[in-house]
């Protein structure tokens, strides 16, 4: 009978706390043990595997990392090449966090400490159920430090955005509710918010001078200029007014923002280019999908790896966290149900912008994505974005597996 190793490490930035197992859960050794998150530490760490694995005449290996971010990155990549370790096929797995926090809870009568987390994460190991295998694929790396760049640069121009309008309140209270622009943060819609010091120069304005302000700055594009003025000075006059006081410090605040903005918006732009650029050396037929563009689809593509892992676009969907837990008591089922969101956050994020590109750009998603909004009364976007993802799931496993290009369907979905 095959005997196996079970290796728990807990990462941390400067050291990894380590612990060994059997499949009983039978502890290799009393105590976890502590060594550096750097190159002599990981070097240790593979003697004492192969130490261990000689002692013990354990066949095969299994070793699972927890670790915030990517601080696991450098220990997984080392041990999956190690040659030492080669020689046993070892099962190397990067944990999310809350794939443990409930097993924790089951040891009620320890606290919570760096030499019980490794064990914990070894007997997490014996369980079953475990996410996919690391896969080393260093080919992808450099596109895939871009599009997980891409992600933090979209994330942060929200934050900021956010952070924009929570001051834009402050000085003009009613904009948001208004909307005098169908774009906040449009030229002429910035122009308006930062141009003038306060409301009162707004209401003060002739309504002839405003119009001519909107016409310059929107370069005469809006149909309408005379009633987008209106709509600017209803605003004026309804909002609340901001003390002089601090008047100079909230239009400091809306100034260096925007600029924040502005250069963030740049950055994803240089970003979005390079990672078309990097994308070309990888030949695929994810591309071929109407409103899929190069951006997404490498997105999608480099967390994936080699789709050959997968034996079924289910356990795709597993991996990217876009599963669903079913609320059922009696005969009644809950038609709210939450995503699971146990998967690689970064696949998830791709597959379901992409869903929200296909449903505007593609016929066959948007009919699909308009037949999901249209079933339910509660969270209709979000719900029919995710349920769009879905389906891209499938047809990503597909294209990807079968190496065909996109064909458009004919009939019902």
């Amino acid at each position: 009978m095959l005997k196996t190793l079970l290796v728990g490490i807990d990462v941390h930035s400067e050291k990894n706390s380590c612990a060994f197992t059997d499949e009983q859960g039978n502890r290799l050794i009393k105590k976890a043990f502590s060594l550096s998150n750097n190159l002599p530490g990981a070097e240790e760490l593979v003697k004492r595997i192969e130490s261990a694995m000689q002692e013990g005449a354990f066949d095969k290996l299994m070793i699972a990392t927890e670790a915030s971010s990517f601080l696991d990155l450098h220990l997984v990549d080392y041990l999956s090449n190690s040659k030492s370790l080669n020689r046993y096929l070892p099962l190397i797995y990067q944990f999310n966090p809350k794939l443990t926090a409930g097993l924790k809870k089951v040891y009620a009568d320890i606290d919570k400490s760096d030499d019980i987390d490794p064990f914990v994460i070894a007997d997490r190991l014996r369980f079953g159920h475990l996410p996919e295998p690391y896969e080393d694929s260093k080919a992808y790396f450099p596109l895939k430090r871009l599009t997980r760049y891409r992600c933090h640069l979209v994330n942060t121009i929200a934050r900021e955005k956010n952070y924009f309008l929570t001051h834009l309140f402050l000085k003009f209270s009613s904009f948001s509710s208004l909307k005098p622009f169908s774009n906040t943060f449009g030229k002429t819609s910035l122009a308006v918010i930062t141009d003038f010091l306060s409301v009162d120069e707004i209401v003060a304005m002739p309504i002839e001078e405003l119009v001519d302000f909107i016409v310059k700055q929107g370069k005469n594009r809006f149909n309408n200029p005379e009633q987008i003025a209106e709509a600017v000075n209803k605003v004026a006059r309804e909002s609340y007014r901001l003390r002089p006081s601090l008047a100079n410090s909230v239009n400091l605040i809306l100034g260096s923002t925007l600029q924040n903005i502005r250069a963030l918006c740049a950055s994803l732009k240089e970003v979005d280019e390079a990672i078309a650029q990097e994308f070309k050396g990888f030949p695929n037929t994810l591309e071929s999908v109407k409103g899929l563009g190069p951006v997404y689809a490498a997105g999608i593509f480099v967390e994936l790896g080699n789709i050959e892992r997968f034996s079924s676009q289910a356990k795709v969907a597993k991996f990217a966290g876009l599963t669903w837990r079913k609320r059922q008591s009696g005969k009644h089922e809950s038609e709210i149900t939450r995503m699971t969101k146990t998967g690689n956050r970064y696949l998830r994020y791709y597959l379901v912008e992409a869903a929200n590109s296909l449903r505007v750009h593609n016929e066959e998603y948007k009919a699909y994505y308009q037949k999901k909004y249209n079933e339910v009364t509660k969270h209709r976007h979000k719900r029919a974005v995710a349920l769009t993802a879905r389906k891209l799931v499938r047809l990503v496993f597909a294209l990807l597996t079968k190496r065909h290009l996109w064909q458009p369907l004919n009939g019902s979905f």
